[in-house]
């Protein structure tokens, strides 16, 4: 799997996993046609062209921090873009274009269809000091407009003149593109409302000059490839190769879910009759109880999953190294790659019990104070990880070698990075389909990060 570093994947404008190792595939043609057509002159790729601004992006960065006044930031910055745009196919025209509301936007460039209608914008914004402020929150500047701008248009954000100038016009622009000297923003009209956009990092992406994230910035960011003279987008195409592969891994997990859940409840039976010597059928074993602790099981392990393999929402501390180290799955997954050689290992219960440990500290807390623990109050919620097994006698135990059988099933290597696991399908698609609790979840999360009731 290649990481593109530098470039963020915000709210999954393609999935997770598809951008960071199926993309390069998919871009492959891509790269070589580009590749035969600069062998013909004698030159290089668009790839090839970007790694060579690493040094002028550098210089430029320079220049750009010891200055102070606007207009000569502004300068230096239409320096480095033009130079940037250039190898991305886009002539950097700067002018002005009235939009419905009667207000006049400064562009950088425009690209139109066949009907004279817009396609492209790109929009410039300066930073307001040397630090990589995100772009969306930076306003205009007076020195970016030929004469005195709309004061309600400079009071306002990028963010807030894209949603509410440049797409709320009657013909908008399919594509917009944010740009200063520190990053480049790609935004699709189609993708907006869902707050769906690609990031760009240049200084990650120029020092560290990695040949595929080289190659995913020029393909993705391309005038080739968002306006196309004739057919569809290569980024359309791709963005259905994203659904593709999404759907056919989302196919793959449930049939592991319902395989886990089924493995899971058989467990259980056996323990029941061999371990705490009950008849299944004389103690009235409730099928329907036990179908549903086994289904409540399994989501705490997705939940965990999920949270460990997001540490920038917060909830699970994987930066520190005694939980990371001591208490993750992380940590119990690098057992599951273990072999058990005897009959004494397959029969354990240490993996049991460091979940159960786990599904305690998420359930309980650990600060005394309970100061940035997870707090389910409702009871609704809180019996998604209410501790006590079937019948609350919590006695029942999955032994080490079934459950890596049933780690294995649903291996967050296996389909979770596979899939792009974002809140729409696992708390939507599994937590509101046998709980329909999203909303009050999400309350507890806010309560936990804020401290303040919702």
């Amino acid at each position: 799997m290649s990481r593109l570093t530098g470039i963020t994947n915000e709210n999954e404008f393609y999935s997770n996993h598809y951008l960071d190792a199926i993309l390069n595939d998919d871009i492959k043609n891509v790269a070589q046609r580009w590749k035969e057509a600069a062998a013909e002159v004698d030159g290089k790729s668009p790839p090839e062209e970007l790694g060579k601004l690493s040094k002028d992006y550098f210089r430029l960065r320079s220049q750009f921090s010891k200055e102070r006044d606007i207009t000569e930031r502004l300068t230096i910055q239409q320096q480095w873009l033009t130079q940037f745009l250039a190898v991305l196919g886009y002539p950097i025209q700067p002018t002005e274009r009235t939009l419905d509301q009667g207000q006049v936007l400064p562009i950088l460039c425009e690209i139109k269809k066949s009907n004279g209608a817009p396609l492209l914008w790109i929009l410039e914004a300066l930073p307001e000091g040397n630090e990589a402020i995100d772009i969306l929150d930076l306003a205009l500047q007076k020195d970016q407009f030929v004469e005195q701008p709309d004061a309600e248009l400079l009071s306002s954000s990028l963010e807030d003149i894209i949603s509410d100038y440049i797409f709320a016009q009657d013909e908008p622009p399919r594509w917009v593109l944010l740009a200063n000297l520190h990053q480049v923003i790609l935004i699709d009209r189609f993708k907006w409302n869902a707050s769906r956009l690609l990031r760009f990092n240049l200084e990650e992406i120029l020092s560290r000059k990695e040949s595929d994230t080289l190659l995913a910035t020029a393909t993705l960011l391309h005038r080739e490839h968002t306006c196309p003279t004739e057919g569809t987008t290569l980024l359309d195409k791709l963005d259905e190769n994203s659904h593709k592969h999404a759907f056919g891994v989302s196919k793959d997990l449930k049939y592991a879910l319902r395989k886990a859940i089924e493995l899971l409840g058989n467990e259980a039976v056996w323990y029941i009759r061999n371990k705490l010597r009950e008849g299944v059928f004389k103690s009235r074993l409730d099928g329907g109880q036990l179908s549903l602790e086994c289904l409540r099981y399994m989501y705490r392990l997705l939940f965990l999953f999920y949270i460990e393999a997001r540490p920038e929402l917060g909830y699970a501390p994987m930066k520190a190294d005694v939980y990371r180290e001591g208490y993750s799955l992380e940590w119990l997954r690098d057992l599951e790659q273990t072999e058990l050689r005897t009959e004494e290992d397959s029969e354990g219960y240490f993996i049991h019990i460091c979940l159960k440990k786990l599904f305690s500290l998420i359930s309980e807390g650990y600060t005394p104070s309970n100061i940035g623990t997870i707090q389910f109050v409702e009871e609704d919620l809180h019996n998604i990880f209410e501790l006590a097994p079937h019948r609350g006698k919590g006695k029942v135990s999955g032994g080490d070698g079934f459950l890596m059988l049933n780690w294995e099933l649903t291996s967050w290597e296996q389909y979770m990075n596979r899939y792009s696991v974002s809140e729409a399908f696992l708390l939507k698609k599994i937590y509101m389909k046998y709980n329909g609790q999203l909303k009050l979840l999400k309350k507890q999360w806010l309560m936990m990060k804020t401290g303040k009731k919702i």
